[in-house]
């Protein structure tokens, strides 16, 4: 595993899709409590940003069209078929940390 740092946990709003930048990759960052999801960052409907999206009960919802993802696994509310990546992360020492050879693999 190759940890590296994409953000300070005190930056990440509660309930607010918070987009960071790694290599080429746009990720989303999802906090929940304490809970923690890092998916892609692009609809896989069009490809907008989701960090510009919102988030309604359990979905992260695309700002431009509305497809809808679960935050906590990626898969679309309207076809299970359509996942983003989820990507390993986690919060240590006040930092969101992914696995940096995961996001460039994708």
């Amino acid at each position: 595993m190759n940890p590296l740092r994409i953000a300070e946990w005190s930056d990440v709003p509660e309930l607010v899709p918070h987009g960071v930048l790694v290599g080429n990759t746009d990720l989303v960052i999802i906090r929940d409590g304490q809970e923690l999801s890092v998916l892609y960052g692009r609809c896989l409907h069009r490809g907008a940003l989701l960090a510009d999206g919102s988030i309604v009960g359990e979905d992260l919802v695309c700002g431009v069209h509305g497809w809808d993802y679960r935050y906590s696994t990626g898969v679309s509310a309207y076809n299970n078929d359509e996942v983003l990546e989820k990507f390993t992360a986690w919060v240590e020492d006040g930092g969101v940390f992914v696995d940096a050879d995961e996001v460039a693999a994708f």
